[in-house]
């Protein structure tokens, strides 16, 4: 595990191996009212043991959490896709993102964007599964592939997904330094 940046209450990492997983609290709701529940849409039963299983995966995923002592508040899950762009660059898709709903509004998911955009290079794609989600990404800059005139990647392989352009991307990350106290390795 490596810290990348923090702020007067959160230390924002990126977890390396499953192991690290292990030395952190997570919540679902099943376990506490105010946990995680956007697995249970899913039909997932279990974080730790999920990120441990994403962990293991190769080539190794951008898993970056944020943390409140040992307990993991807040977390994205970012993985490079199968196919390039037209234009040569990696298209980077970020599947999961998620915070404990009691702290959803300090903007702790978007510190864990900005900090994923700085991990990948080239575009970031989502699919958002909600009209909340649309409307998070939108916010940050991210598009409907479906509006580009020659998207980077054919969108029949990408219905209902959004990207970031890398140009876009890296005004994201040009926000790092007035959203932490301190940056260790964006």
């Amino acid at each position: 595990m490596r810290i990348l940046a923090s702020d007067s209450t959160h230390t924002f990492v990126k977890m390396e191996e499953a192991r690290d997983i292990e030395d952190y609290v997570v919540r679902s709701v099943e376990e506490h009212p105010e946990g995680f529940e956007f697995f249970r849409g899913l039909g997932i039963l279990g974080y730790s043991k999920t990120f441990r299983m994403w962990l293991r995966k190769f080539p190794r995923p951008i898993f970056l959490a944020a943390l409140k002592g040992r307990e993991v508040v807040s977390w994205v899950f970012v993985e490079e896709g199968p196919d390039r762009a037209r234009d040569g660059l990696p298209i980077f898709i970020l599947r999961a993102i998620e915070t404990m709903p009691p702290l959803r509004r300090l903007r702790i998911g978007y510190r864990l964007l900005l900090l994923a955009s700085a991990q990948v290079s080239g575009y970031l794609a989502t699919k958002p599964l909600t009209t909340q989600a649309y409307r998070f990404f939108e916010r940050a800059g991210f598009i409907d592939i479906e509006s580009l005139p020659r998207p980077p990647a054919p969108d029949a392989r990408m219905p209902g997904y959004m990207i970031l352009l890398p140009q876009k991307r890296q005004l994201l990350v040009d926000q790092l330094p007035s959203h932490f106290t301190t940056i260790l390795r964006p």
